[in-house]
């Protein structure tokens, strides 16, 4: 009798986690993606100094309704356009009740730009325990060469990087910066 009763825990136990990660696919997390070409640049005279504009390309906002832990700890951006041979970017987190300057408070990581696979990858320098609402803001060092191929590209967040049940939600959403302005 105790190993049924064992048995129908265990099931119980199971089926439970199963739902919740079945629920979390469809209403407990979603991502939206916000494509923008803001200069952000104040002084143009720095922009030869340190290489370029400072460009808002877009933000990433995270809405968590689960009460379940999720951390974010990296996010990697794939690049799809005309190849890039170099890019400096950053991400910073933008406060809901602060307007967004590109500041050290803010910043999350700077990026490394991955040559032969096309990608800014965004590894943080420290986890980010998710929230109900998260916005995070990419932005980039445009230098003046770069800007007619960024803006006929975009970028694909990649689903691998994302946790588990973020992954989970967004299988089948596309997560892309369209930067493509005319």
């Amino acid at each position: 009798m105790k190993h049924i009763a064992y048995g129908i825990i265990v099931l119980g136990i199971t089926l439970s986690t199963f739902a919740l990660v079945e629920k979390g696919k469809t209403d407990d997390f979603s991502i939206i993606i916000d494509s923008k070409w803001q200069d952000l640049e104040r002084e143009p005279a720095k922009a030869k100094e340190f290489g370029g504009k400072l460009i808002l390309v877009g933000s990433i906002t995270l809405k968590k309704r689960s009460k379940e832990h999720v951390a974010l700890s990296k996010i990697y951006l794939r690049w799809e356009g005309a190849p890039i041979e170099n890019l400096v970017g950053s991400l910073y987190k933008k406060e809901l009740d602060k307007d967004f300057h590109p500041i050290e408070e803010y910043l999350v990581c700077d990026g490394v730009w991955n040559k032969n696979k096309q990608r800014l990858l965004l590894e943080f320098d420290e986890k980010q325990t998710l929230g109900p609402t998260n916005i995070f803001y990419v932005v980039l060092t445009v230098p003046e060469e770069l800007e007619k191929i960024l803006k006929t590209g975009r970028f694909e967040i990649e689903h691998s990087c994302l946790p588990e049940l973020l992954q989970k939600c967004t299988i089948n959403q596309e997560l892309a910066l369209s930067i493509d302005v005319p």
